[in-house]
């Protein structure tokens, strides 16, 4: 009996050894990226319907210094998507819609309407373009005069291209069937039913101590806020708010199928026609498992959401930070979770000269890259896909980036004879990917939008260096009318800045707001790259 009880004791020690290592492991792995500005959020991973890890890093407001907690309350962005589209399944089980219904049904007058199914804006195979602008998003009918007078980007059924578009589109189906509002149906289908009290919609004007102040940029010493979205926007495409805590409540609901049946289910988290995509669910393969979720982004926040069903294990990932490496987070716990390689990445630090050094304008054969640097803070944005990301140091003239099959691509600089940075590289596994030439050490900014002479589509008005300080850009004497303006780099959408509502300029803001036609100075401040500063000033 004494040795029976002698060898129990060892498995169990043997267990919690193996548990707390695997717990210190993902701690560590998210203290890595924490101490280099790189993770400010909350964790949660469970198995097997229990939560073995769950912790907060980081600040949830930089003003006041308060510290994330699990409680802290984020926007979730697209993971919202799961939401609507579990509400429309539920609405076809009730026999108040069908999937096979035609656009047409709720929207008569919408071009090509009677050629696009509910079932094709769940999967995003109908072919509508992708459209999230504020200004044309505000309400229902808003939304169908804009996106009604745009050409379909395929023939629906043919192709698969995520579009938030599909999701305001369903959205507003949902209000014409369930005999309440979108938010309403939401709420009384899901949110409780689960007890998920810390999650619903109207994120701007929430009063609750948990909730997180979103930053496009944060560090410990710097901090630039996000757009804080009215209550509407993104709508039923990304309008939502939550919780680790509740999410993980969605996820066990869902599970247990407390909201849909077991058919329903794997029906919505598989594969549409071999596409990586069901009924607002991703359904990806990650270190040779399945994995289904839905990962949200925008201004001041960003969300990985998801569960593998063979071994019954989910991670939350949320964070107040756009800039964060969150996708680098959850795809590193997953990595260690199946005991493979993952990233930690190296604290390599990078004078402020050599920042100065390789930002700037460089250019390939296809498309212009973008490369800017602030507060030890170095990302690339690339024109031709709008993306960009946030540069690890490899050393202090290479550098990279995790891809979603967590292979590093590698960005290397290069110095010509004077030493000066005058070429990127760019390789993976080796590999060369693409080439490109420095053009310009600083960016070619320029002020576009209906109230500029050439619209929204450009070119835009350009602003050129001030003669004592090139950081201060202008453009004098510019022919402005009512309307709405922005800045951008190069004539590009890769970088754009608009205003918050304290009127500061962050990525991705609303639209700056001309009343009154006439001539005008257009000023755009990079002194601090940080928080820039811009004005635009009528004269007499």
């Amino acid at each position: 009996m004494k040795n029976l009880l002698l060898l129990l004791v060892v498995m169990f020690g043997l267990k919690n050894l193996h548990s707390q290592s695997r717990e210190e492991k993902i701690d560590k792995l998210i203290s890595s990226y924490y101490h280099l500005n790189r993770f400010n959020g909350s964790v949660l991973v469970a198995e097997k319907g229990k939560i073995f890890f769950e912790k907060s890093y980081g600040i949830k407001n930089f003003q006041t210094r308060e510290k994330n907690t699990n409680q802290s309350i984020y926007r979730i962005y697209s993971t919202t998507k799961s939401f609507t589209a579990t509400v429309v399944l539920l609405l076809e089980k009730q026999g108040k819609l069908s999937l096979q219904d035609k656009l047409s049904k709720y929207f008569p007058k919408f071009p090509k309407g009677d050629s696009i199914t509910i079932e094709q804006l769940l999967t995003h195979t109908s072919g509508i373009q992708n459209n999230v602008n504020p200004a044309e998003t505000k309400d229902e009918e808003t939304f169908l005069n804009f996106i009604s007078v745009q050409p379909l980007g395929f023939s629906p059924g043919s192709k698969w291209s995520y579009s938030n578009s599909n999701y305001y589109l369903l959205g507003y189906i949902i209000n014409k069937t369930a005999g309440m509002s979108y938010q309403q149906a939401v709420q009384k289908y899901i949110l409780d039913p689960l007890g998920m009290t810390s999650t619903g919609f109207g994120f701007k004007d929430l009063k609750d101590k948990n909730k997180a102040t979103g930053y496009d940029f944060l560090s410990k010493n710097n901090s630039r806020e996000g757009v804080n979205y009215d209550y509407n926007h993104p709508h039923a495409a990304g309008a939502m708010y939550s919780t680790v805590e509740d999410l993980y409540k969605y996820e066990e609901g869902l599970k247990n199928f407390k909201i849909l049946d077991k058919e329903t289910l794997e029906k919505a988290q598989s594969r549409f026609h071999n596409y990586d995509y069901g009924y607002g669910w991703t359904v990806e393969s990650i270190q040779g498992k399945t994995v289904i979720g839905h990962g949200g982004a925008g201004p001041g926040f960003l969300s990985f959401f998801s569960r593998i069903p063979q071994d019954d294990i989910t991670v939350i990932v949320l964070s107040n930070t756009f800039d964060g490496g969150v996708p680098e987070v959850y795809k590193g716990i997953i990595s260690l979770l199946y005991n493979h390689p993952y990233h930690l990445p190296k604290n390599v630090k990078i004078s402020p000269e050599q920042q100065n050094r390789i930002k700037g304008l460089y250019q390939s054969a296809d498309r212009n890259l973008y490369i800017s640097a602030k507060d030890e803070s170095i990302s690339y944005f690339d024109s031709k896909d709008s993306s960009g990301d946030t540069f690890f140091a490899e050393n202090e003239k290479k550098f990279y980036v995790i891809n979603y099959e967590n292979d590093k691509i590698y960005f290397e600089f290069e110095a010509g004879k004077n030493g000066e940075i005058n070429s990127l590289k760019i390789t993976k596994n080796g590999k060369l990917i693409r080439e490109a030439k420095k053009i310009s050490s600083s960016f070619l900014w320029g002020a576009v939008g209906d109230s500029t002479p050439n619209g929204w589509n450009g070119p835009d008005v350009q602003l050129t260096p001030n003669s004592r300080n090139k950081n201060i850009l202008e453009a004098r004497n510019v022919a402005l009318k009512p309307g709405n303006l922005k800045f951008r780099g190069n004539n590009e959408w890769a970088m754009e800045l608009g205003i918050n509502e304290a009127s500061h300029l962050v990525k991705y803001g609303n639209n700056i707001k001309i009343t009154e036609p006439g001539t005008y100075d257009i000023i755009l401040d990079m002194t601090n790259e940080i928080n820039p500063a811009y004005h635009v000033i009528k004269k007499q």
